[in-house]
């Protein structure tokens, strides 16, 4: 059987898109976001976060400082039962 896999935008689909997102207090999740993951979940699918962050090649912010936004989201997704 086949692995099912959807891949997710992180900018504008994971969270709302404001520019070069880097700081958590500016890190807004989209609505519903948790709740449509939770269903592509039951249906089986694993979710993978795909993200370009030309802000770090830029220096806009820090691999680091990504790094630390990037467990942000995680944890807030782990909260939510939702572990990927």
């Amino acid at each position: 059987m086949q692995k099912k896999i959807i891949y997710l935008d992180r900018d504008g689909v994971i969270n709302e898109d404001f520019g070069y997102v880097s700081k958590i207090e500016n890190f807004k999740f989209v609505n519903g976001v948790f709740e449509a993951c939770k269903e592509f979940l039951d249906l089986g699918y694993e979710i993978i976060v795909v993200t370009n962050q030309s802000g770090i090649g830029r220096n806009y912010y820090s691999e680091d400082e990504f790094l630390e936004l990037t467990k942000h989201m995680k944890n807030e997704f782990k909260k939510k039962i939702l572990i990927f």
